[in-house]
């Protein structure tokens, strides 16, 4: 499913000042039922700082909703890998991605 503009939008902001550099990308997933996956992959173990900050990203994005029939739910994933950003599962896309050279 295409994310809505308006989603990507409320996404973005949500995120401003809640990215830092142990974060290697953030995937969404918007189903048909109004319910968001934030899938979030760390390079190391994630925290709970990190399980905190993802939750605050959470409440910013539902503060901007206007009723219940935006947004249902949102499920939050915090996954350890090392693989490399391009075998990562996009879901229906990357609202965040760090950039990551090959050495």
């Amino acid at each position: 499913m295409r994310l809505p503009d308006w989603l990507l939008l409320w996404i973005w902001q949500a995120l401003i000042g809640e990215i830092y550099p142990e974060i290697r990308a953030i995937a969404v997933r918007f189903d048909t039922g109004k319910n968001l996956l934030l899938r979030y992959y760390f390079d190391r173990v994630p925290t709970e700082d990190d399980i905190e900050g993802i939750e605050c990203v959470i409440t910013n994005i539902f503060a901007q909703t206007s009723s219940n029939d935006q947004i249902k739910n949102i499920t939050k994933e915090a996954i350890f890998t090392e693989q490399r950003m391009a075998d990562l599962d996009a879901l229906d896309g990357f609202v965040y991605a760090r950039r990551e050279y090959d050495l």
